[in-house]
């Protein structure tokens, strides 16, 4: 008698267990999205805590409920968590060294002897320093747009990622981030490499729209590579492939800030209109170059896929039909 109630509790136990296990992987997100909810209520009640770091927050509690249709249900997790180890690995690395290799190629690009100089070229194009951005300028406006252009470099490709990761897409972590300074930076290069054009601000002469304080010397060098704007490439590039994302509320948003960043550059006096369209063209081309690699990518690991990454089908005879179906 005893055992069988040990065995009845054991079999219970198992079972409670299991649902948990299950209800954990099916809504995991919820409960991470009301962890970064909670933050954000918290952090509301301090002043002194900047508001960009409330924004953040809030767009991560955000991220985390607007993902659920975007899950993918057809891979495995353990294979997804080991590709995900060397995939934040680079980034990581990525986030502690790139600055000073693009600190190398300024350097190296200053001691170079410019080839085409944009500056009395772009100045002397009408409407191409942007004012039309500036027809209604307020002090909110400008704070506004600063925030986002001073967290539009880097923060727009980490929240695609991040979502990504929430969804259990590895394909799409990698075509986020190829997409973004991956590819951009070795296309882009070469442009900052033969042409030299500054800022509006700094080749017209007008107040610093980002307010940095830049001595002289610090802004004739801070100012530099404008053409193409890689704020806008990266931004829109993050833009063009959340358009495929499902969730219409997450489109909404994130694509409102993407596009913030870009109409940003615009009045805040950073870059030309010129350098804006040839920033979406080189995100265009570079999302299309980024597809046609995962593409070519995806025929060459198609089998060790199936085998390891993908949950295997599952064939269901139904009214003379044969229906392939995924286990979830």
């Amino acid at each position: 008698m005893y055992k069988f109630v040990e065995n009845k509790i054991w079999k219970t136990t198992q079972h409670t267990f299991k649902i948990l296990l299950n209800l954990l992987s099916k809504y995991y997100f919820i409960l991470i999205g009301l962890y970064f909810l909670q933050k954000t209520l918290h952090l509301v009640q301090y002043p002194s805590i900047s508001l960009t770091s409330k924004i953040y927050l809030g767009m991560l509690a955000l991220m985390c409920f607007t993902v659920y249709s975007d899950i993918r249900n057809d891979i495995k997790l353990i294979p997804f968590l080991i590709l995900c180890i060397p995939f934040f690995a680079f980034i990581f690395y990525i986030e502690q060294h790139g600055y000073a290799f693009w600190g190398k190629m300024l350097h190296w690009q200053i001691s170079r002897k410019i080839v085409v100089d944009l500056n009395p070229i772009f100045s002397k194009i009408p409407f191409n320093d942007g004012s039309f951005a500036r027809i209604y300028k307020t002090e909110t406006l400008t704070w506004f747009f600063r925030m986002v252009y001073n967290n539009g470099f880097v923060l727009p490709v980490l929240l695609a990622v991040y979502r990504s990761t929430l969804a259990k897409d590895f394909k799409k972590m990698l075509r986020y981030i190829l997409s973004a300074h991956v590819v951009q930076i070795f296309l882009i290069t070469p442009f900052y490499l033969i042409f030299h054009l500054q800022e509006v601000w700094f080749v017209l002469g007008q107040p610093d729209g980002l307010d940095r304080h830049l001595s002289p010397s610090a802004a004739a060098g801070v100012a530099l590579n404008c053409f193409p704007s890689m704020h806008t490439s990266i931004c829109f590039a993050m833009f063009l492939l959340v358009l495929r994302e499902r969730n219409k509320i997450w489109k909404c948003v994130f694509g409102f800030f993407c596009l913030s960043v870009i109409f940003a550059t615009l009045y805040l006096e950073v870059h030309w209109v010129i350098d804006v369209f040839a920033g979406m063209l080189l995100a265009y081309l570079t999302v299309k170059l980024v597809d046609f690699i995962l593409a070519k990518g995806k025929v060459l690991v198609q089998k060790p896929l199936d085998m390891f990454y993908y949950k295997k089908k599952k064939a269901i005879y139904v009214s003379n039909y044969y229906l392939e179906t995924m286990k979830n």
